[in-house]
């Protein structure tokens, strides 16, 4: 009976099992054109009604939109929400202004301390990895996972970060190493010197330098968690189970949707450089995760040229065995029991790795206080700039807020420690106008930045990664949406065509 099947545990859990099979498929409602998520798109372009405590801060309510200098007609008779209102006060002209003035200056400022700089960081992951290899014959334990984990995030969210977006390729040494041209590309071999993981380093390129912040917030942006997982949001599961998938989905988000997603990204690429058309039954924005590869899922991977064994031969495969093979190889020679610890704790510290970097990357751009667009806007155009701002969160910096609201000075050690444990994703206001700066340079950056949106009346959202967390789980579990740009607020020469 009905009641009976209430009470047992396998329907119970057959849902979530459903969801997270749900997530790999392409019939699912993953795909960006899909009747659901034109449904969610429409249903969302109406404006928020409420705002977070920190923008009610920042910007308190008017008494009347009707006061506000609108940018065009069409604004004039736009009804425009307390928390937007913002929006029109802003001149955008003179913030753009300011903004390209102060990325050149602190471009121009890098030099032998950056460099130095580096150097300490890497030093900083080096010693992580040496503890973590040193120590991965024992037992499965903390100091062991946590060390080869930390060796993980930061080699790709710090190091290769900025150095691929070309951070410290006026302070290149002349070997070129470290530079955006020359990190981890080319050969297996770079790519185990520089930085191994399961992305493939060229194909992070394509999908993270160009579309992601090209793109930030729209459409077009390969990793809008709003979309991506509009499966979840949608799936008619209770909160809690959504909780136990997104934990799920967030412990092996690399291997299942981040390197399969980023080498669609790069096979799409380079056929446009080589003249050919996407075919048209590939959807460009619709996440490949690693489930589409199963029989029967209709993987669009055979239109862009390529099937499980090339991705596995090229990207993921060897990860997998430097990693979790020749890496532990040698303690087969003392003691095969020493190996198969080993990889017990690689295999942890993946999972822990997988795990922090969710926590400090799907956080960046994500929460109901952040905008998402409907169209584009040239790149370094006056919108643009507000648009990295207010479609990205910072955590805890270095330098830290008074409680007045102002931020502290740059405070050393403890300051890179911070930095360290928050992946150097903490400036992500910062790296969103300026990719192209070292990590030093972030915070020098975040204060003055901070100034120059409260200057101009543009939101600067900073909260604290667990809090964002928080927002960010809502927003994935279906319990609150992105907030929509007013598209009437559009600056019509900053857009594109």
């Amino acid at each position: 009976s009905a009641s009976k099947m209430n009470n047992m545990e396998i329907p119970r859990a057959a849902p979530l099992l459903l969801l997270l099979l749900g997530l790999a498929s392409p019939a699912s409602a993953l795909s960006a054109s899909s009747p659901l998520v034109r449904a969610r798109v429409a249903a969302a372009t109406a404006p928020a009604v409420h705002a977070s405590p920190l923008l009610r801060r920042l910007h308190p309510p008017v008494a009347s939109a009707a006061t506000l200098q609108q940018p065009d007609a069409a604004a004039s008779t736009a009804a425009v929400a307390p928390e937007d209102e913002w929006i029109a006060r802003v001149d955008l002209a003179a913030f753009g202004k300011e903004c390209r003035e102060l990325g050149s200056r602190l471009e121009k400022g890098q030099g032998e301390a950056d460099v130095k700089h580096l150097k300490r960081m890497i030093l900083w992951s080096n010693l992580c990895g040496a503890v973590g290899v040193a120590t991965m014959w024992m037992k499965p334990n903390f100091i062991s996972v946590m060390g080869l984990s930390l060796w993980t995030m930061s080699r790709w969210t710090m190091i290769a970060h900025h150095t691929c977006h070309g951070g410290y390729n006026k302070q290149d040494d002349g070997t070129g190493r470290f530079t955006s041209l020359g990190f981890a590309l080319g050969s297996v071999q770079r790519r185990a010197m520089d930085w191994l993981d399961w992305m493939l380093p060229e194909a992070w390129n394509v999908e993270h330098n160009n579309l992601h912040h090209f793109r930030t917030g729209e459409p077009g942006d390969p990793d809008l968690v709003e979309r991506n997982l509009v499966t979840m949001r949608d799936f008619p599961l209770p909160a809690k189970l959504k909780y136990v998938a997104v934990a799920a989905v967030a412990a092996m988000w690399k291997w299942f949707y981040y390197a399969p997603n980023t080498y669609k990204q790069l096979r799409m690429h380079e056929m446009r450089r080589n003249g050919e058309e996407i075919p048209s039954s590939v959807d460009k924005h619709d996440p490949f995760t690693i489930g589409k590869f199963l029989p029967g899922m209709a993987s669009e991977a055979p239109a862009l040229g390529y099937n499980f064994v090339d991705y596995m031969r090229k990207v993921a495969g060897p990860f997998m065995l430097i990693r979790f093979l020749l890496l532990p190889a040698p303690l087969l020679l003392v003691n095969p029991l020493f190996f198969r610890r080993a990889v017990v704790n690689l295999l942890l510290a993946d999972v822990m790795s997988n795990l922090h970097s969710f926590v400090i990357i799907a956080t960046n751009h994500c929460g109901d206080d952040l905008y998402a667009f409907q169209n584009s806007v040239t790149p370094k155009s006056p919108s643009f700039f507000m648009r990295q701002v207010i479609t990205s969160v910072n955590f805890r910096t270095s330098n830290g807020i008074r409680k007045d609201g102002t931020a502290r000075p740059v405070h050393g050690i403890t300051a890179d420690a911070n930095d360290f444990m928050h992946g150097w994703l903490n400036y992500q206001i910062e790296h969103h106008l300026w990719p192209q700066l070292s990590m030093l340079s972030y915070q020098k950056a975040a204060p003055l930045v901070r100034n120059l949106c409260a200057k101009h009346g543009v939101p600067y959202v900073q909260e604290s990664v667990w809090l964002r967390l928080g927002k960010t789980i809502s927003i994935i579990a279906g319990r609150t949406s992105m907030r929509r740009y007013p598209a009437a607020f559009n600056r019509p020469q900053d857009m594109v065509a």
